[in-house]
């Protein structure tokens, strides 16, 4: 699929209220271990899956729960641009990663003396 039709697509979507993006060789890096090649159309948002399909199939489709689009992206951009936020995550990831490892550090003696 040629990358115009792609954006019609897509604006098809976001006009109806369900976010997407054009996932393309560069962006293929970033959502998958693997090398995509060509383009293809996202969803954003899981649920809306099956109403982005039937809307894709059939453009008279109406979504039934629809979101405001700007408020979406507007929303991930303040979540992108805000150092605090990027901040509080790391260091939830850090003690989630901290505390599993510690964990781990506890189950080996146990471990051992039940084998022993």
């Amino acid at each position: 699929m040629r990358h115009g039709e792609l954006i019609g697509l897509r604006d098809l979507l976001e006009a109806n209220g369900i976010p997407a993006m054009i996932q393309s060789d560069d962006t293929g890096r970033m959502l998958t271990p693997l090398v995509t090649r060509g383009q293809s159309l996202w969803v954003y948002i899981d649920d809306q899956a099956d109403e982005a399909r039937a809307l894709l199939d059939n453009p008279e489709h109406v979504v039934a729960n629809p979101v405001d689009v700007e408020a979406f992206y507007a929303s991930t951009r303040d979540i992108r641009d805000n150092p605090a936020v990027m901040n509080r995550v790391l260091i939830r990831l850090g003690l989630t990663v901290g505390l599993i490892l510690l964990g781990m550090l506890l189950i080996i003696p146990l471990l051992r003396r039940l084998a022993t």
